[in-house]
């Protein structure tokens, strides 16, 4: 007679050692939600984690001071600027244009805002803000002059920290840095 209750009863003590159809199914459903839960987590991590794409926020090679002329403004992909030469020395402007953050392109064959060449703006595309070569605003929206960044030279090369933009009111020939 106990024999026949230890196999109407697996679940007691002393029964037959087995996994029953409950059991495999409830951890089947809590594996399932777990496995749900930690690639929901996952996704979550990586996509509010700050990934570092270039090299914006830190220092950019820019060139050698002897590379750009007077008057010359040259684009410079990885930390989103451009290096204009004057008179003055060399200025780091930042793409964004003051008043709504569009991106400002050069205009070589434009006509000129400053007596350095006889071509040559920025012109914002957005609401027609035309800035020189100063990055000082001449015409348009905008409430202020391009952001500068900072420049210093290591090696002989110009280096432009991109996380130090600098917002200005006015131009200032000190501004410049005099490589």
């Amino acid at each position: 007679m106990a024999h026949e209750i230890a196999q109407a009863a697996p679940h007691v003590v002393g029964g037959p050692v087995g996994i029953t159809r409950r059991w495999f199914l409830r951890l089947a459903v809590l594996g399932s939600l777990g496995a749900i839960f930690s690639q929901s987590l996952g996704c979550f991590i990586s996509f509010y984690y700050p990934l570092r794409v270039g090299t914006f926020g830190g220092k950019v090679l820019a060139g050698k001071p002897e590379d750009l002329k007077v008057g010359d403004a040259k684009y410079v992909r990885e930390g989103k600027f451009y290096l204009t030469r004057t008179p003055d020395g060399f200025l780091a402007l930042y793409q964004k244009c003051p008043h709504l953050g569009c991106v400002v392109p050069w205009k070589p064959d434009d006509p000129t805002e400053d007596s350095l060449a006889a071509k040559g703006r920025f012109n914002c595309p957005c609401h027609g803000s035309i800035y020189d070569r100063f990055g000082v605003i001449k015409a348009g929206p905008a409430p202020r002059p391009m952001d500068m960044m900072a420049i210093s030279i290591e090696n002989g090369n110009l280096l432009v920290d991109t996380g130090k933009i600098t917002q200005r009111a006015a131009y200032d020939p000190s501004q410049a840095f005099k490589g």
